[in-house]
């Protein structure tokens, strides 16, 4: 499960990580994002990698609400081409979320303390995802609410984060883990010309030597807290 993030750095950054190409979207710099939160995804088109605006948690084009989209953080890797909520976006809708780091929480006497996982050199690095298009269903913008009249269309770009088992770094705090993706596969993860079998290939525990991981404070459990003491190193 991932369902913190840190995605602190500046669009210029994360669009030279990622070697995107046009204007990269206006989102707030956050070193506590949670679902629901709108973050600066990496997608692919015609010319490129491009940099988009969408809200982490995934809403299915068919679902009747937004409420399914907490939900639908996390994608499993096994059964991402069987799930229907993700098996077409699997297919045609990749993307990458550019990130500094994510937390799990480890489970102590005390309770759960959260722990923050980032790479060795303390560069950004890319986890796999999906994303999809969400439109307020015909029903839903055809009734009128007492007093509100009728609601307006409203469209969402949303995305969820791939897992996968952990590595032998992570698995001392949750048995799974984002699939990260080596940076010389960003393309072939974006791009809709990309087998199956090859993209499967790509969901798989990240090296555990190439990560490092340290406690942070559990003001960042609560995910208003945004502060930079979220991902620096706390002593227990």
């Amino acid at each position: 499960m991932c369902c913190r993030v840190a995605q602190g750095s500046s669009k210029n950054r994360i669009k030279n990580k990622v070697k995107a190409k046009g204007r990269a979207p206006e989102v707030t710099p956050r070193l506590n994002l949670a679902p629901t939160q709108e973050a600066v995804v990496a997608v692919y088109e015609s010319n490129g990698i491009r940099l988009e605006a969408m809200r982490w948690g995934l809403i299915p084009s068919w679902a009747r609400g937004k409420s399914i989209g907490p939900k639908l953080a996390n994608a499993r890797a096994e059964t991402i081409d069987e799930k229907p909520s993700f098996r077409e976006p699997f297919q045609r809708r990749r993307c990458l979320l550019p990130v500094d780091g994510y937390y799990e929480w480890e489970t102590r006497p005390i309770g759960k303390h959260p722990v923050y996982y980032s790479m060795y050199d303390s560069n950004l690095f890319c986890l796999a995802g999906l994303w999809e298009t969400w439109t307020t269903p015909e029903h839903v913008t055809a009734m009128e609410l007492p007093g509100l009249g009728r609601p307006g269309t409203e469209t969402l770009h949303t995305f969820t984060i791939i897992t996968t088992t952990s590595n032998c770094l992570t698995k001392r705090v949750h048995k799974r883990m984002p699939v990260i993706v080596h940076a010389n596969d960003y393309e072939l993860w974006l791009s809709l010309e990309s087998q199956v079998d090859d993209l499967k290939g790509l969901l798989k525990p990240f090296d555990a030597e190439m990560m490092q991981e340290h406690y942070v404070t559990p003001r960042m459990n609560n995910p208003r807290f945004e502060g930079p003491e979220c991902i620096q190193p706390v002593a227990l």
